[in-house]
């Protein structure tokens, strides 16, 4: 090879390297870069994921759910309006992959990937049955200032099964076979509870305590009807809704400490309100948020009326001779105060919601 081709070749080189140092240099900044946004986006996270529900991961599963009736007094429950017994299981089975077969119109929603803090406080349209359930996109601030973070809230909408709900959502139909024309009344019984696993930390048990079961009666039709029919039904301007809050008066050492921020007096023993979301917009700051604060938003927060073990003797709905077709919804209540700054590690829950009639059909009738 001629000299002067020798120092072509050895400039090419050179000019290769000097390239190749100036590619790891900028790929260097740039992993450099994307390092810091990263820190920085973590760091925003933990933050938001202080405020329970305005955050997505809590990771809280489902692990039983039973519902279950009195069938000594000829009340019976199913999830199709096919098959009945005196319990059913609630699981991704049950009313996601085996429910579509029997009744194929259902709108069931269950939480695969576990459940995330919502906020509701139930009905407000009495010809629908859909609860209207918020969510949070998570906490922005002003000029990154940690003390002004805000938020906007998010309606929901679900209009068909789905399997990485928020939350649970499903239909069940109460059969009750009297031959009376006077409606019975159906109750909670109290057998039914809501709890934690047991090996869960202080701060999931917190979370626990902020669980609510929502329940829609929506109509009813005669015992002799077509499944269809049942599964058909609607409200014709008629449904009525409770919320029912397990656990009301459970507080931890925990969240004592945590509300105490937020200059709210948590007792372990007594009951706190819930100031639940009402509507959709913002900002609201976080300040603004916590139930039980002077300074909650009342333009976006209103009382959460709920039903307790103290109110148990109290009916829920009557019922008359025939099926009668409710949706069952069940949530983490974000804006409970025992979800206050919960960052979860995630945990197991086992619910079990029996129901319980009188014969005031019955007795009336016969008397």
């Amino acid at each position: 090879m001629a000299k002067k081709d020798l120092k072509v070749k050895k400039r090419q080189n050179l000019k290769v390297n000097i390239k190749s140092n100036k590619d790891k240099v900028f790929f260097d900044k740039v992993s450099k870069r994307k390092t810091i946004i990263f820190l920085i986006l973590l760091a925003l996270l933990l933050i938001v994921a202080t405020y329970a529900w305005f955050s997505s991961a809590l990771n809280v599963r489902i692990r039983t759910f039973r519902m279950a009736v009195d069938r000594n007094s000829g009340l019976t429950i199913s999830l199709d309006a096919i098959n009945y017994d005196s319990y059913v299981e609630i699981n991704e089975d049950t009313i996601l992959n085996n429910l579509v077969n029997t009744y194929p119109t259902n709108k069931s929603l269950w939480v695969s990937n576990g459940l995330v803090p919502v906020s509701s406080n139930g009905i407000t349209n009495h010809d629908s049955p859909d609860f209207n359930i918020f969510t949070s996109d998570g906490v922005l601030y002003q000029r990154r200032d940690p003390d002004n973070g805000f938020i906007y809230t998010t309606e929901r909408v679900e209009t068909e099964r789905k399997k990485y709900s928020y939350y649970l959502a499903f239909d069940i139909f109460l059969r009750n076979e009297t031959g009376s024309p006077i409606s019975d009344n159906l109750y909670f019984d109290r057998s039914s509870y809501v709890n934690v696993s047991a090996d869960a930390n202080e701060e999931m048990q917190g979370l626990g305590n902020s669980v609510r079961v929502g329940i829609v009666k929506i109509n009813s039709t005669s015992l002799d009807a077509p499944a269809t029919t049942a599964q058909n039904l609607t409200c014709d301007n008629n449904c009525n809704a409770i919320i029912y809050e397990p656990n009301s008066r459970n507080h931890t050492a925990l969240s004592i400490e945590r509300a105490s921020k937020y200059n709210v007096n948590l007792v372990n023993g007594e009951r706190f309100p819930t100031y639940a979301v009402s509507r959709a917009g913002g900002p609201i700051f976080v300040a603004n948020t916590v139930s039980g604060s002077p300074n909650i938003d009342l333009d976006y927060f209103t009382l959460q009326n709920t039903i307790t073990e103290e109110n148990f003797s109290n009916p829920l709905f009557q019922i008359p001779d025939g099926v009668t077709k409710a949706r069952v919804y069940l949530w983490i209540e974000g804006q409970d105060i025992d979800s206050l700054e919960t960052n979860s590690e995630g945990t197991d829950l086992d619910i079990s919601i029996s129901f319980v009639k009188d014969i005031e059909g019955y007795t009336t009738f016969n008397e």
